[in-house]
Parts: C-alpha cells; sequence; structure tokens
C-alpha cells in the first residue's frame, strides 16, 4: 500500500472521468447546439428540428426539380412537408427521450463513480490506519510482554532461589507460558499488519533445504498430534530440494496449516504432509487431514483475518483465526500461493505451490516416510 495520505483526492472533474469535458471541448460548435437544445423542452426542440428537416426536405426536392431527374410542383413541395412531418416528428421525440434520459444517467453514473471513488479513498485510509495501528499496538505490547516473560521464567526455574511454595512454581509457570502464547498472537498480528501495510520485506532470503524447514515445522507439530491422538504422516519426496526464501516465514506457514489440521481433526484422525517437484518447475506441498472440513462459505471465512468458520467443534478450539490468512499472505509475499480445498466432514486439503523462481536445486528421487 501507498504512504498514509491526509490530503483529499482530487475531485472527479479534474481527473476528468470518462473524458466527457475533454470531448465536449473538442467538438466545438457541436457543443454549443447540443448545450442550445437541451434547455428547450422537448416540444420546442420537435418543432424546430422537424422544421430543419422540411427545409432540407423541399431543398433536395428543388434540387432534384432543377436537374431534370422530377418535376418540382406545389404538390410535390406539399408532400415532401407533410411526409417529412409524419415520418420525422415521431422519431425525433423519441430520441429526445432517449437521449435526455442518457445524460440524465450519465450525470447519475457519474455521480456513484465520484461517491464509489471516495469510499475507495476512505477505506484505503482507513485500512492503512489500521494496519498502521496494529503495528504500532504490537510493538508497544510487545515489550512489557517480553519481560513479564523473562521475569516469569525466572521465578519458574528458581534461579535466584527456591519459592518455597507449590503454588507460586504453578503460578509462574502458567504466566509464562500465556505470556509466550500472547507474544505468538501478537507477533501473528504484526507480521498481517506489516504485511497488509506493504511494510513486509524480503530481505532475510535465503538458499535453505526444505526438508530442514519441513522437519522442524514437523517436530512442533507432531506433540500436538499425540495429545490429541492423530496420527500424523509426513511423505516428503524432495526433502534434498533446496529454495529461495525467508525461512522463518517458510516454517510458520508450515506451522500454521499443520497445526489448523491437527486442531480440527478429531482422535484417530489422519493429517499427511507431501512434497513434490512438478514437472513445470513450482514445488507444492500439500497438507491434507481427515477432519470436519469447510463448505465453501466457511472457506472464505476461514480466509479472512480473524475469520473463524462458525460451527461448534470450532468453537471449543482457541484462536484468534490469522493462521491461514497469515499463511496466504506470506505465501503471496513469495510470488506463490495457497489454495484450500474441503468438503463438509470430508476433511480438509491446503496445497502451497512455491513457484519455480523459488527453486534451486532440481529434485532428487530419494523418497523418506515418517509416521506417528
Amino acid at each position: 500500500m501507498t504512504e498514509l495520505r491526509t490530503s483529499e483526492p482530487a475531485p472527479l472533474s479534474d481527473l476528468d472521468v470518462g473524458g466527457t469535458a475533454t470531448r465536449s471541448a473538442r467538438r466545438g460548435p457541436l457543443s454549443v447546439v447540443d448545450r442550445l437544445l437541451g434547455r428547450m423542452s422537448i416540444f420546442v426542440t420537435t418543432a424546430l428540428l422537424t422544421g430543419i428537416a422540411v427545409i432540407i426536405a423541399v431543398s433536395l426536392n428543388w434540387v432534384l426539380g432543377q436537374i431534370g431527374l422530377l418535376e418540382f410542383t406545389w404538390r410535390i413541395f406539399t408532400a415532401a412537408t407533410v411526409v417529412t412531418i409524419l415520418t420525422g416528428a415521431p422519431i425525433i421525440i423519441y430520441s429526445q427521450f432517449i437521449i435526455r434520459e442518457m445524460k440524465s444517467s450519465r450525470r447519475m453514473l457519474r455521480k456513484m463513480t465520484e461517491r464509489l471513488a471516495w469510499a475507495f479513498h476512505n477505506a484505503e485510509r482507513a485500512n492503512e490506519a489500521k494496519s498502521h495501528f496494529l503495528a504500532n499496538m504490537s510493538h508497544e505490547l510487545r515489550t512489557p510482554l517480553n519481560a513479564i516473560i523473562g521475569f516469569s521464567d525466572i521465578m519458574r526455574n528458581e534461579r535466584f532461589g527456591p519459592l518455597n511454595n507449590d503454588r507460586y512454581r504453578d503460578y509462574a509457570r502458567d504466566v509464562n507460558e500465556s505470556g509466550i502464547h500472547l507474544l505468538g498472537i501478537i507477533n501473528e498480528i504484526l507480521d498481517l499488519a506489516k504485511i497488509e501495510a506493504g511494510h513486509a520485506t524480503m530481505e532475510s532470503e535465503t538458499e535453505f533445504e526444505v526438508g530442514t524447514v519441513i522437519g522442524s515445522a514437523e517436530r512442533m507439530v507432531r506433540p500436538m498430534a499425540e495429545a490429541r491422538g492423530v496420527r500424523l504422516v509426513v511423505d516428503a519426496n524432495n526433502c534434498d530440494l533446496r529454495i529461495h526464501a525467508v525461512e522463518r516465514m517458510v516454517r510458520q506457514v508450515l506451522i500454521n496449516v499443520l497445526s489448523n489440521a491437527v486442531k480440527f481433526t478429531e482422535a484417530d484422525g489422519l493429517v499427511t504432509l507431501s512434497a513434490e517437484y512438478r514437472p513445470h518447475g513450482n514445488f507444492v506441498i500439500s497438507i491434507a487431514d481427515t477432519g470436519i472440513g469447510m463448505s465453501p462459505d466457511e472457506v472464505k471465512v476461514a480466509l479472512t483475518p480473524f475469520g473463524q468458520a462458525d460451527n461448534t467443534l470450532t468453537r471449543q478450539h482457541v484462536g484468534t483465526g490469522l493462521g491461514l490468512p497469515l499463511a496466504k499472505a506470506m505465501m503471496e509475499l513469495h510470488g506463490g500461493r495457497l489454495m484450500v480445498r474441503s468438503e463438509k466432514g470430508s476433511g480438509t486439503a491446503v496445497v502451497l505451490v512455491f513457484p519455480n523462481a523459488c527453486v534451486i536445486d532440481a529434485p532428487s528421487p530419494v523418497r523418506t516416510a515418517r509416521a506417528s
């Protein structure tokens, strides 16, 4: 996004929306005639234009009589006048109604366009202000939160001496774990705010092995899967493939998607991760589960920041609804895509597509599989 603007947007007349003013100025005499006719009533305009048509019709008949193509008489004069009036007047009246209605529609369209431009401008400013507010708020919250986490960790581990009370140690552990959880949420909000505000950079891009990041994400999510009784299978066909990206973001994308899959899969369910190098050069990671699944409308909600699919099982789990939106934003930041394929009651598959520009090494046929 652009930098937050404080000045008002230029009026649409200055921007010459549709080029109407410019074209009217170029027409010269025609624009003058158009304005004059527009100030008259329909019937006056019709009488004037019909009179002009009669004069032209009679004149043409007179010219034809002069060159010998017909004999110009008063009968011809009368016939030309009557026929022109009877055929021309209704057409001119109908044309006047159509033209005036088109002008009215054009004015209404211009006003609606101007209102939409203002609404878009205001929405853009509001979105920028929201992103800046979230970024500033997250920075302000992280400083005291880091202190809370640090001091609670000291008390929890009794680094400066025993607390002599088990309840104090339990409280210190709860404070420490809650602080770490809250810091994770704040970091997600800050990352999403940076991406939406256009402040996220790719300066920390490096070359790294995909298998290392997949293994790291698997180790972090596996305890959660074991605690819920969910079977986690990692089938990485290209663990030795190297890509050029921000390693921290790729790891976070995998953790977010994997943890979501485990969270919404019931006990004895299955979550699988597979990776493959496509012939056209893209590297694809697919994460599928046998969980509750989502309808198309719920998928749209799940991909919206702070949105969560509205069902009973979803409300049983904590979360801010930032996992998938943040993963999607990070994939798009790399020029990739995040696609969700889901069916209610039949599980969900999330496909991460890294463009061939990110791929450094071609894959080898080595295939590894790990399951719990």
